[in-house]
């Protein structure tokens, strides 16, 4: 069995290139919504400066949006968003949950254990 090449010249397409017709640049939506990726030089903020960030955000949310409190997990570094109701000073929402911040606790604890495993 043998088999033969196309023929692409009788299939109406001579194989020349030519140009599209130019459309509007439109922007693409995907890529205009990711966030930037940080310069090679770009420094992380010190404990300081994110615990002076927190104190100076939950100023703010006291003077303007009071039902807000900002804090930092200690033992995964996550900022912490709470909506209080200021009535009866219970936490109405968490942003990220308590789950969360529990199952990023045991992922810490569980790559933890596998690296001194693997050692």
């Amino acid at each position: 069995m043998s088999i033969a090449p196309l023929n692409i010249a009788s299939a109406a397409d001579s194989g020349t290139a030519y140009a599209l017709p130019k459309t509007a640049a439109q922007p693409d939506p995907v890529v205009s919504t990711v966030a930037p990726v940080a310069a090679p030089d770009a420094r992380r903020a010190t404990d300081g400066e994110v615990n002076d960030a927190v104190s100076k955000l939950n100023n703010f949310a006291a003077s303007n949006a009071a039902a807000l409190n900002f804090s930092k997990d200690e033992d995964t570094g996550k900022t912490i968003v709470k909506v209080m109701d200021t009535a009866t000073d219970t936490v109405i929402r968490q942003i990220p949950s308590e789950e969360a911040i529990a199952i990023a606790k045991s992922i810490d604890k569980m790559q933890g254990l596998l690296i001194n495993h693997k050692a």
